[in-house]
C-alpha cells in the first residue's frame, strides 16, 4: 500500500510538472508571487505542489542559495531544451543556463572581471573584504545597495535572509517553519511584497537571494522598520556587507 501511494505521489507531480511546469517557471522568472502563479493556472494545480516547482527553479535559477555565495557561482551550469521541427520530429538541444534576472537592478558585470572569477573558482575559495555598514559614513542604505549592484552586477550580489527558523517537534525531528514578525514590522512592506515573501519556502534559518530590485526594497524597508540584520554579497568584488539591526533613537 505504501509502495502504491507513493507511485501515486510521483506519477501526480509528473503530471503536474508536465502540464503547468513551464508555466509556473516562466511566472516565477518574471516576478509573480506564488498566489499570483497558482491563480493564473489553467491546469488545477494545490498551492503546495506549485510551491515544489517555484522552489526547486529559483535554487536551479541561483535565485535563492542554501549556503553563503560562494566562487561556485561563476560555474557554468548547462540544461536540455526540448525542440520540434516542422515535421513534428523532437529533438533535444544542451545549452547555458541563463542567470540573469528579471526585473533587473543592473546589468551583468564586466565580462572580463568574469572571466577572471571563473579561473579563481578552480583554485581558492573568495576572501573577503569585509566591511560594516554605517549609516552617517554610507548614506541611505537603500543607495548604498544600489549602487554597488550597478558596480559588482545583481546577478551575482546576494542578501542573506534571516526569515525562518528551526523548531523540533515532539518527536525531536528538525522542522522548519517561517520566522513570524510582528503586523507593525511587516506593515512597513506593500502587499505583494509580504506575499512574495510568504510564498518562498524558508527551509532553513538562513537562505540567500539574489539581490534584486524586489528584495533590495523589501530589506531597505525591514532595515528602516529595525526589523532586518543580516549581510549583503557582492561576489565579483569579493565584498561582503554586514548590516546590523537598527537602534531606534530614544
Amino acid at each position: 500500500m505504501e509502495e502504491t501511494n507513493v507511485f501515486q505521489s510521483a506519477l501526480s507531480n509528473f503530471a503536474t510538472d508536465v502540464a503547468c511546469g513551464g508555466a509556473i517557471r516562466h511566472l516565477t522568472d518574471i516576478g509573480y508571487t506564488l498566489d499570483q502563479i497558482v491563480a493564473r493556472l489553467d491546469y488545477p494545480t494545490s498551492r503546495e505542489r506549485a510551491q515544489r516547482i517555484m522552489m526547486e527553479h529559483l535554487y536551479q535559477s541561483r535565485v535563492l542559495l542554501r549556503e553563503e555565495p560562494s566562487e561556485a557561482l561563476f560555474e557554468e551550469q548547462t540544461q536540455f531544451v526540448e525542440e520540434q521541427d516542422a515535421f513534428g520530429r523532437r529533438s533535444l538541444r544542451k545549452t547555458k543556463i541563463d542567470h540573469n534576472s528579471h526585473n533587473k537592478v543592473t546589468n551583468a558585470p564586466d565580462l572580463t572581471m568574469l572571466s577572471q572569477r571563473k579561473e579563481l573558482a578552480q583554485t581558492r575559495n573568495i576572501l573577503w573584504k569585509e566591511s560594516l555598514y554605517d549609516p552617517r559614513r554610507d548614506g541611505k542604505l537603500t543607495e548604498l545597495l544600489h549602487r554597488k549592484c550597478e558596480k559588482h552586477g545583481e546577478t551575482y550580489s546576494y542578501v542573506s535572509c534571516p526569515f525562518g527558523k528551526c523548531i523540533n517537534d515532539q518527536d525531536g525531528q528538525s522542522k522548519n517553519s517561517q520566522q513570524k514578525f510582528s503586523a507593525e514590522e511587516m506593515s512597513c512592506l506593500n502587499g505583494r511584497q509580504r506575499e512574495y515573501l510568504a510564498g518562498i519556502r524558508w527551509e532553513q534559518p538562513v537562505l540567500f537571494h539574489r539581490l534584486n530590485r524586489r528584495m533590495l526594497e523589501i530589506i531597505s524597508k525591514l532595515y528602516e522598520a529595525g526589523a532586518y540584520g543580516g549581510a549583503c554579497y557582492f561576489t565579483t568584488g569579493q565584498e561582503k556587507l554586514t548590516i546590523p539591526v537598527k537602534v531606534a533613537r530614544g
